[in-house]
């Protein structure tokens, strides 16, 4: 079966970026470059992704997916082509074209056969705009019979199938900018929360952003959104809260043994105003302000804004909340600990977060792997 194939090789995710100021489309599946995209203004995810394998292993059957930049001046060219192994890469290079640039092997994957891609696969499709009215040349590539169409109204040629992928999503559908949505906190509200975790435990808690500055690792501009719990010590989320960007600092909270500060090296920015389908990367360093035997801590992960839906809370129904969905890998070097998460938000702009659902795995070389999970909602909202 084809899936089963697919599944003994590296796995290669790859992604769709739109590039505005170009109004071009590009996909990548290099991480690093997804990662370097991510944090680039220029580029935002449109949604559509599809699975492929590592180059440097190809599965049989699966063809080596090889990438050439172009830049041209006449007409204006900043574009990338993707080439088959034994039918475009070596024949291009050979030619020595003006203005053509060899990126090497991208990714590997199935091609279809007469134009149709076996059953069980999705079948991806290839279009091509001219250069035209100013506007590069591009290659788009698209998941869906309804993309591909939108596509072509829009200008790009179809050029039929032209990959067969085991999985793939397609677009996050283009939005209007009354989807747009702002950030997790804001000043003036208080909202009390009924907690649920895997294991029956319930709990309650208020959470609000105190707009008195604090000083936290040096930084005399904090602020901090503060969780209040009946039975335990305030939790403080420390940000420096700005007019279009909020920065998340770190965390302070005080237990049995005294303070216990955590900060974060490259504290990662979060904008107030999101489109949908915008990622912002998360890469940082955990530093704690005590002794302790995690060693070298670092997170890595993303956040993306997944557009608007409605959610059902103790409050009510919220039509349009904002969906965001944030995966985070914590790593331990000292204790051999890895932990990952995946924690979806839906937010009510102006207010802030209505509910949450956080499923975490705890991995270490000592034991087995743990899964949890919490549900978090709002009860109640009061002015503050």
């Amino acid at each position: 079966m084809v899936a089963s194939a697919f599944s003994q090789t590296p796995a290669v995710t790859v992604v769709e970026f739109y590039n505005k100021p170009l109004d071009a489309y590009f996909i990548s599946g290099r991480l690093a470059e997804q990662q370097t995209l991510d944090a680039s203004s220029d580029f935002r995810r449109t949604g559509m992704t599809f699975a492929a394998t590592a180059a440097s292993a190809p599965e049989a059957g699966a063809k080596r997916i090889c990438r050439f930049y172009i830049q041209l001046s006449s007409p204006p060219t900043s574009s990338h082509f993707y080439g088959r192994e034994g039918i475009d890469c070596a024949q291009i290079q050979a030619q020595t074209l003006a203005g053509f640039t060899y990126e090497g092997f991208d990714f590997a994957i199935a091609e279809p056969t007469g134009g149709v891609c076996p059953s069980g696969t999705t079948t991806v499709y290839r279009g091509f705009r001219r250069a035209a009215g100013g506007k590069t040349p591009n290659h788009r590539y698209t998941t869906s019979p309804e993309t591909y169409i939108a596509a072509q109204a829009a200008g790009y040629a179809p050029e039929s199938a032209a990959f067969c992928a085991v999985t793939a999503t397609d677009v996050v559908p283009t939005v209007a900018s009354t989807q747009k949505c702002g950030t997790f906190y804001y000043p003036g509200q208080r909202i009390t929360y009924q907690s649920l975790s895997n294991d029956g435990t319930p709990g309650s808690f208020q959470r609000f952003l105190n707009k008195t500055t604090t000083t936290f690792n040096g930084r005399s501009d904090a602020t901090a959104v503060e969780e209040r719990y009946a039975a335990s010590p305030t939790q403080l989320n420390v940000i420096i809260d700005g007019a279009t960007t909020w920065t998340a600092l770190g965390t302070s909270s005080t237990d049995s043994a005294g303070l216990n500060e955590i900060y974060y090296s490259n504290p990662t920015v979060y904008p107030k105003d999101f489109a949908v389908s915008q990622a912002i990367p998360i890469n940082r360093q955990l530093t704690y302000s005590r002794a302790n035997t995690f060693g070298t801590v670092t997170q890595t992960g993303s956040l993306i804004y997944v557009g608007k839906e409605g959610v059902t809370v103790p409050l009510g129904i919220e039509d349009s909340a904002c969906k965001f969905v944030t995966q985070l890998v914590t790593t331990y070097s000292g204790t051999g600990q890895k932990v990952t998460s995946v924690t979806t938000n839906w937010i009510s702009d102006g207010v802030g977060i209505l509910k949450t659902i956080a499923d975490v795995q705890t991995e270490s070389t000592s034991a087995p792997a743990v899964h949890s999970s919490t549900k978090i909602e709002a009860t109640f909202v009061q002015p503050f």
